[in-house]
């Protein structure tokens, strides 16, 4: 229900910003004081129920926020205390919470309590849940931060929870005027779902468009670092495009979030392990700029671009397929391929191989470590990531073999593998009538049996591994 309204939002609708004084969310039906070392952040797609989160302004730039405060809307009958902490622990995984002492009831709402732990990216953090119960819905406030700091920050959680107050929603539109009123002086395709994104920003981020997606952007004023991505993401779409056309136009609009920094794509929901991910379940692909000094555009060679390129074909591959989920060798075996695509005057001169994963699978200890060929095909996202360190590189190894004019010039049937398994997947994915997990391993089956047709697994799989002692390349 609603959208985050940021503060400069807030300030456009004459509501009050001051320190520590209560912040008024008309659209929301509700107010809440928050302390004045706190900013807004951007509310995850994925997050249905949640309505603001906030973290403080100074948060370290290369690790999750030490705090942060949010608060969820649970629309229907208001929960009971047992509800509530089943709530949390699908919500908060591995927590661990007891009932605490709460307030008195007020506005028509009863208040719970919970307080405990959960843990994220492996740490231990600190859970203060405080719910406020009506009879239509329940509004949960969270505050979770890292243990050391709970004895200080109990007590701002506190008269946070208490502070709420709650009235009839008022339909703010202003934001979302300005942002249609943008959008009407263009001939972007997309223009509900831009408008929709764009109003849902948090403080501080901008807008760049592009012909089939939007890259939003937190960081200085001026950056050309968003120009710059935003022709990067343009290059290797259209060479995407060129190498694995769809049978139909796409029809949803890309989504590109580059965080602030490490500490804000963190908190976001990013992998400490990971620059960038792509979250198939609304369609948007993360990142963080990446270097060390963020000064000028990112060299198009920087890994915060090679991340760009990887997620893009994630998200490509989702979108010109209507979906589908394609065995993991080849999603992330392709993606690593494009990674290494070389960028010159906007576009795509050249997919270069990946001096990594190609000086590793030289070694002849890693090659004699490798699945049988067999089961990487076949291996599911639980096992394939399970063995990452090999599965990645072998991938990539097999999908790049494949692709360049070496791996083709071999077999005529080996050249069209890859071709073979997207084009099939596209159609046995749309030709499912119900979008299922066995609907989804059908597909998958089809497309697999399609791209091995007149293949001899066992001289590929030699041919393959010949490659990987030479060159590589």
């Amino acid at each position: 229900m609603g959208a985050l309204l940021s503060s400069a939002a807030a300030l456009a609708l004459g509501l009050s910003a001051a320190a520590d004084r209560l912040q008024r969310y008309p659209e929301l039906g509700l107010a809440l004081e928050l302390p004045a070392r706190l900013e807004p952040r951007q509310v995850p797609p994925e997050e249905a129920e949640l309505l603001l989160l906030h973290a403080p302004a100074d948060a370290p730039a290369d690790r999750i926020a030490p705090l942060t405060q949010r608060v969820y809307r649970v629309e229907g009958r208001g929960l009971e205390a047992a509800e509530l902490e089943a709530w949390v622990g699908r919500r908060f995984r591995s927590a661990s919470v007891e009932p605490a002492r709460a307030v008195r009831s007020r506005f028509g709402r009863s208040p719970l309590r919970l307080e405990g732990t959960h843990v994220v990216n492996d740490e231990e953090r600190s859970l203060f849940v405080h719910a406020w119960v009506g009879a239509g819905d329940t509004v949960v406030f969270v505050g979770e931060c890292a243990p050391r700091l709970l004895r200080r920050e109990r007590r701002t959680f506190e008269r946070v929870a208490g502070s709420f107050r709650f009235f009839e929603p008022v339909e703010t539109e202003r934001v979302r005027a300005r942002w249609e009123q943008r959008y009407r002086r263009t001939r972007l395709p997309f223009v509900e779902e831009r408008v929709a994104v764009a109003a849902a920003l948090a403080e501080g981020w901008s807008v760049t468009d592009t012909e089939e997606a939007i890259v939003l952007f937190h960081g200085a004023d001026r950056s050309p670092v968003p120009d710059g991505l935003a022709r990067a993401l343009t290059a290797i779409r259209r060479r995407l495009a060129s190498d694995f056309p769809g049978d139909r136009p796409i029809d949803t609009l890309a989504v590109v979030r580059v965080c602030r920094d490490r500490g804000e794509y963190l908190t976001h929901g990013g992998s400490p392990a990971t620059v960038g991910y792509f979250n198939p379940n609304v369609g948007e692909l993360v990142i963080y700029d990446s270097r060390t000094v963020r000064e000028g555009a990112v060299p198009m060679d920087h890994p915060t671009v090679r991340t760009l390129f990887h997620e893009a074909c994630h998200q490509y591959l989702h979108q010109v397929t209507g979906g589908a989920a394609p065995h993991t060798w080849f999603g992330e075996g392709l993606a690593e391929y494009y990674a290494g695509a070389r960028v010159v005057d906007g576009r795509v001169v050249a997919v270069d191989p990946l001096e990594g994963p190609r000086a590793l699978l030289a070694r002849a200890e890693v090659r004699g470590g490798l699945p049988a060929l067999a089961t990487l095909l076949t291996l599911d996202q639980e096992g394939f990531y399970a063995d990452a360190a090999r599965c990645y590189p072998q991938s990539y190894g097999l999908v790049r073999f494949l692709l360049t004019a070496g791996g083709g010039a071999r077999r005529p049937e080996w050249e069209g593998l890859v071709r073979r398994y997207h084009d099939t997947l596209r159609r046995a994915w749309r030709a499912e009538a119900e979008r299922s997990e066995s609907a989804r391993a059908r597909a998958r089956s089809a497309a697999l049996a399609a791209a091995l047709e007149g293949v001899r697994l066992e001289e590929l799989e030699r041919a393959v591994t010949a490659w990987m002692a030479g060159s590589g390349g």
